[in-house]
């Protein structure tokens, strides 16, 4: 059984500062069984009363990289490095639709678990974790794809696909860095969810997913080097379809943008989570 620890107040000080992350993180993580728990719980959910249930979770990257396959390789003929289209778009894609499916999830979490919130205490950065882990699943079930692609194309994964849990381990760092305050924010204001929405069609188009960076004109380039997903989706391919590493300098550069965005994400959510109980 899941122990739920019942409080009448919130027993966090009105005011939480910089140096509580620490020991709020250490109580985050002995709820760790709670944090299982949600998730397996918020999975259980996501297709729920669907005819099609988890086929979900295959049947959309699907439809999306063969469209995107067959307009941008056959109609608008992009480059793609010499790559077999659908796998350049796919690997690019995969960890796209894990980091805007997590980032909606999360965002909705806190707002969706009012009676959670106002009735029990527990840390309630579980809620948009849980949701932003439920999407793993999902991540899992397009590996499959990818991995069905490679065969039909003769293309076997690198050496270097071992690289890819280091990175996806600082993709989720900063995707939680995001969703922490979003979750907060949408609490206080009902339009971040709908914001969200649109700031991630624009960012769709700002990151090479359905084209190579290096087709974008040098002036630009510095929107793709400070695009977090760009550094990350150009290691994926890298390190998964190269057979190169991703790059020493990209790769801290990518950790360090992910941890400053988790930690001030977490700060940020756990000064509003006081007001949270008022606003539902």
């Amino acid at each position: 059984m899941t122990r739920i620890q019942i409080a009448k107040r919130h027993p966090l000080k009105p005011t939480f500062g910089v140096l509580d992350i620490g020991t709020s993180m250490v109580a985050f993580w002995q709820r760790r069984d709670l944090l299982w728990h949600m998730t397996i719980r918020h999975l259980r959910g996501q297709y729920k009363q669907s005819i099609l249930g988890y086929a979900w979770a295959i049947l959309n990257p699907l439809s999306l990289m063969l469209i995107l396959s067959f307009v941008f390789s056959t109609i608008l003929r992009f480059e793609s490095q010499g790559i077999p289209y659908p796998l350049f778009i796919f690997v690019g894609l995969l960890p796209w639709l894990f980091f805007s499916g997590a980032l909606s999830s999360a965002t909705d979490s806190v707002a969706g678990a009012s009676n959670l919130v106002t009735k029990v205490y527990f840390p309630r950065e579980i809620l948009p974790t849980a949701a932003a882990l439920t999407k793993v699943v999902d991540l899992g079930f397009g590996l499959l794809i990818l991995a069905g692609l490679m065969v039909y194309f003769g293309h076997p994964p690198e050496r270097t696909t071992v690289w890819v849990p280091i990175l996806f381990f600082i993709h989720l760092l900063f995707t939680l860095g995001l969703a922490f305050p979003l979750a907060a924010l949408n609490l206080f204001f009902h339009d971040v969810r709908y914001l969200v929405g649109v700031a991630l069609t624009l960012w769709f188009y700002l990151t090479p997913v359905i084209y190579p960076v290096d087709i974008v004109p040098q002036k630009y380039q510095f929107i793709y080097d400070v695009n977090p997903n760009s550094l990350m989706i150009n290691a994926y391919r890298r390190v998964m379809l190269e057979g190169v590493g991703p790059g020493l300098d990209r790769l801290l550069l990518g950790l360090g943008i992910a941890l400053v965005t988790f930690l001030v994400g977490y700060y940020l959510f756990k000064r509003m989570e006081p007001g949270f109980a008022d606003r539902i």
